[in-house]
C-alpha cells in the first residue's frame, strides 16, 4: 500500500493544481518532493498523520502526509 502526499494551495500551483500524489515508501519527504518537481525549501511544514515530522521523515507504508508552503508577505 503506498503512501499519500497532499499539498497546500502554493505547492500544488506548482504542480498545475494536481494537490494530492500516491508516493513511493522509503524516501524521505525531501526526496519526494524533489522527484515530484518541489524545491524542499519552499516546504515549511511536514504533517505525517496529523503529527509534525521533519523534511527527512522516511515516509511508511499507508502514510497520509501533507505539506505546506512557506507563506511571505508584508
Amino acid at each position: 500500500m503506498p503512501a499519500t502526499l497532499r499539498l497546500g494551495a502554493s505547492l500544488k500551483q506548482l504542480l498545475g493544481g494536481r494537490d494530492e500524489f500516491s508516493v513511493e515508501v522509503g524516501r524521505s519527504v525531501r526526496d519526494t518532493a524533489l522527484s515530484l518537481g518541489i524545491n524542499p525549501d519552499l516546504v515549511a511544514m511536514v504533517s505525517a498523520n496529523g503529527e509534525m515530522q521533519t523534511k527527512d521523515y522516511i515516509i511508511k507504508e499507508g502514510d497520509a502526509i501533507r505539506l505546506l508552503a512557506v507563506v511571505g508577505g508584508g
